[in-house]
């Protein structure tokens, strides 16, 4: 019967597995991304990051909060959740839904100064931008891990997919299509 039964989600050690690839491709200085089709193991994944960093030194504590309880600090990778023209980028362009970004700045009143992940995304466009503290409460996650329903859109160098038996083919296709 154990063979036969459909999981529901990605286990414990494929959690681990690409977690830990992850880590070595960040660690080459390349841009990737963990997916996965569930938010709970989004929420673990990109906690657990934001926390390996920071006691390894590449985040600074403190920092911001999000409206979701994210903590926000210098080093961290962001992805932005809402488009805004209104927020200019330097060197061309706007704030978009799901373009990642590195934080290079917190401001005392919690807007961030964000810098384009290597130019990656929906846009070729470099450059930075000052993020209002409204928009960073309301529109601003964790970049490290994603669900393949906002993946859309992202491009990175590498993307670590969990992958399950449950999973759709649609999921499965825009999981599998988000790294170069």
């Amino acid at each position: 019967a154990e063979q036969n039964r459909v999981h529901d989600g990605p286990g414990e050690a494929m959690l681990e597995d690409a977690y830990a690839a992850w880590t070595a491709d960040t660690e080459r200085g390349l841009t990737s991304v963990l997916i996965a089709s569930d938010t709970a193991s989004v929420v673990a994944l990109n906690h657990r990051a934001h926390n390996d960093r920071v006691t390894d030194g590449l985040v600074q504590p403190g920092g911001t909060t999000t409206n979701a309880g994210a903590q926000i600090g210098v080093g961290e990778r962001v992805v932005t959740r809402t488009n805004d023209r209104r927020l200019r980028v330097d060197g061309a362009g706007w704030v978009r839904n799901g373009d990642l970004w590195n934080v290079t700045a917190v401001h005392d009143d919690c807007a961030l100064t964000l810098a384009r992940a290597s130019g990656l995304g929906r846009t070729t466009a470099t450059g930075m931008v000052r993020v209002p503290p409204e928009y960073v409460a309301e529109h601003i996650e964790h970049g490290y891990a994603t669900t393949t329903h906002r993946a859309q859109g992202i491009t990175t160098t590498t993307a670590h997919v969990l992958a399950h038996a449950g999973m759709t083919r649609e999921n499965l296709y825009v999981a599998m299509t988000r790294a170069k």
